[in-house]
């Protein structure tokens, strides 16, 4: 699976004027079946701590094109202005940046895709060239499986995990079922294991821009 993101522009003034294009490609995006909630919360109950990938578990198409959804105009403009900065010669650009996922893979939630673009320039009259390697990483974590902002690791009576949030919501889930709500059955949450969660992708960026900004749909 690839994924490849290409804007032209159309010829501005003088007959044969160069127009302007910066593409993104993203490689390596794998095909596996996707984990579901359940799978996500099974391995952090028995996978004793072993991390995945997102090419194993098979998110790693949905993850990468939503951050190109959201990201690739502005990622575009800022290769574009460090490319401008550079003059000709080496180009590098790092970034990173926090974004939520829940509505993309609900049990990653908010996560943070770092990256980096390092490339080459040329100049002439008034034109940069462009082209380079771009990678992206997540490095993450699964340690809540109720997606509540902490990690229900310690629910014993009198503990401030137990007394706030595990009795609560195991009374909750018992009212849900028409259980009363204290008894010797309980619904309650066991301690789990968490887990990595990383993906790596690599691309390329290439293209050809305007060296004025003020010309240039890619601006930061």
């Amino acid at each position: 699976m690839h994924i490849c993101t290409h804007t032209h522009i159309a010829p501005i003034g003088r007959a044969g004027e160069t127009s302007e294009y910066l593409r993104l490609s993203i490689d390596g995006l794998g095909t596996k079946s996707d984990w579901s909630s359940t799978d996500f919360v099974n391995h952090y109950f028995n996978g004793g701590g072993r991390g995945v990938t997102f090419t194993q578990i098979g998110h790693s198409q949905k993850i990468i094109s939503a951050f190109i959804d959201r990201r690739s105009k502005a990622l575009k403009g800022q290769i574009a202005s460090a490319a401008r900065s550079a003059r000709g010669g080496s180009v590098s650009y790092s970034f990173e940046n926090t974004y939520d996922m829940k509505g993309i893979v609900f049990s990653i939630g908010d996560t943070t895709i770092s990256g980096s673009f390092s490339g080459k320039s040329v100049e002439q009259n008034g034109i940069i060239e462009l082209s380079g390697s771009l990678d992206l990483y997540l490095d993450d974590e699964f340690a809540d499986p109720l997606n509540v902002g902490v990690e229900v690791d310690d629910y014993r009576p009198g503990s401030i995990l137990y007394d706030n949030i595990h009795k609560p919501l195991n009374d909750y889930l018992r009212g849900r079922i028409g259980l009363p709500t204290s008894g010797p059955q309980r619904l309650g949450i066991r301690d789990g294991t968490p887990y990595a969660m990383t993906g790596t992708w690599s691309g390329s960026a290439e293209g050809r821009i305007y060296a004025d900004p003020s010309r240039s749909q890619y601006t930061r």
